[in-house]
């Protein structure tokens, strides 16, 4: 099996993909090859937004693992709608709510889990059910990034991978999180709104001043392993600024990705099976000088 990855992720613009912001974004997935062994399909998914002064991005991992007849699950479903929702939750605070990212991280999870919520009940499973529906459809991991004119942050809930300015942070002891847990036993505040199991909270990873961002990187867990991470080819692509690119916003990078880097890969992983698990990335890179 050729790994080529591809643009099987889903993409949103209202400005017919301008953008004032000066940064490329660039996405691909791959289905694993244990899946693609046991025809289990891919089960990641990806989101990009891009408008006049906002860029969202999120990748969602659905669990493999499940309560169909042969132990696996349909958690595609779950990734494609966390992956949707976050973005589009993201983009109505800031758009219509007028929310800053400063403020963004509380206000996110109450909408996501109302949202995620009116989404089960649209399937209206018998109570019995309910449970295994959650955990069939519903669980998946979720990594985000929302960048503005003035300011950016990554949230997460689950494992995954995340750079920000060439710099790695770790999620690895976030494994097994899903934000959809929270609906097993949701309770409702008056005052707080939906109490949310800290142990199931979408947290913010990083924030900071959008002058400073120069990338951002996130994936599912499938996509990075020590061999890629330190290949030459993966800090060339992802982390060196792209100079003289009049391009903003989506910007078609698939033959540059199959050529600089997978090639690379395919020759340091000398006959090594990768990726084994679905594997799914977006990448951000300024495509000018950092003003300071």
């Amino acid at each position: 099996m050729t790994i080529l990855f591809d643009y099987h992720i889903n993409f949103i613009s209202d400005s017919e993909n301008r953008t004032k912001l000066p940064f490329s974004v660039f996405g691909m997935t791959q289905q694993g090859l244990s899946h693609e062994s046991h025809s289990i399909g891919n089960q990641d998914a990806a989101c990009i937004y891009v408008g006049r002064n906002l860029i969202i991005g999120a990748v969602s991992d659905g669990c493999t693992s499940g309560e169909n007849l042969n132990g696996m699950s349909s958690n595609q479903v779950g990734a494609h709608i966390m992956s949707y929702l976050a973005v589009r939750t993201a983009r109505k605070l800031i758009l219509k709510k007028q929310i800053s990212t400063e403020f963004l991280d509380e206000p996110f999870q109450q909408s996501m889990l109302h949202d995620l919520r009116r989404s089960v009940n649209s399937i209206n499973p018998w109570k019995s059910e309910k449970t295994e529906i959650l955990k069939n459809f519903f669980s998946a991991t979720i990594i985000l990034f929302v960048i503005t004119q003035n300011n950016y942050i990554i949230l997460s809930c689950g494992d995954g991978d995340a750079f920000v300015n060439d710099e790695k942070i770790e999620l690895t002891s976030s494994g097994g999180r899903y934000f959809s847990n929270n609906l097993f036993d949701l309770k409702f505040d008056n005052s707080a709104g939906y109490l949310i199991n800290p142990e199931y909270r979408i947290k913010c990873l990083q924030k900071g001043e959008t002058k400073n961002l120069r990338n951002i990187l996130i994936s599912t867990d499938g996509f990075l392993d020590s061999d890629v991470e330190e290949d030459s080819s993966f800090k060339n692509f992802f982390f060196n600024r792209i100079n003289n690119c009049e391009k903003n916003g989506f910007v078609d990078r698939k033959s540059e990705f199959r050529t600089k880097f997978l090639e690379n890969i395919s020759e340091t992983k000398n006959g090594r099976l990768w990726p084994l698990d679905d594997a799914t990335f977006i990448s951000v890179q300024r495509i000018n000088k950092i003003n300071s």
